[in-house]
């Protein structure tokens, strides 16, 4: 019998009691890095804080015509402004400029640079859309939702 006073000790009785050797699986091992990375999905998101459409008056005829959307979490928020296909927004983020990618969910994506104030624009957005926004190497996405 080993000393429970050293952990290998410790591993190796218990790994013995229970049949199975000391090395974790593969497939465990990426499991807990998975779920590690999930850590700080709090931070990592930015969540949906208005949409114009969702709004009773957005139905109503001779109401707003552009849709308007904002997200956020943590330190920054983002600005979205759709007017039929185009697309205008602002990245509001303490002293930083950034790069903002719209990923379709067909795969495809553009990406813009935010210019001094935070401001972007993106042409013939539509379809099933999340935003990527990278912030000095810090990405952070929004949900999926459809323009």
């Amino acid at each position: 019998m080993t000393s429970w006073m050293e952990d290998e000790g410790l591993m190796a009785e218990l790994a013995a009691a229970i049949g199975q050797e000391r090395e974790v699986p593969d497939h465990r091992r990426q499991a807990a890095y998975g779920a590690f990375a999930w850590r700080t999905v709090d931070h990592d998101l930015l969540a949906l804080m208005h949409d114009s459409s969702l709004q009773a008056t957005a139905a109503v005829r001779g109401a707003e015509e552009a849709r308007t959307l904002s997200f956020a979490g943590g330190d920054m928020s983002l600005e979205l402004e759709v007017d039929g296909s185009s697309l205008t927004g602002q990245v509001l983020v303490p002293g930083s400029m950034s790069e903002v990618t719209m990923e379709r969910a067909d795969g495809e994506s553009r990406t813009a640079r935010t210019d001094a104030s935070g401001f972007f624009a993106l042409p013939d957005v539509s379809g099933t859309v999340r935003f990527a926004v990278d912030v000095d190497g810090s990405v952070r996405h929004t949900e999926w939702i459809v323009i």
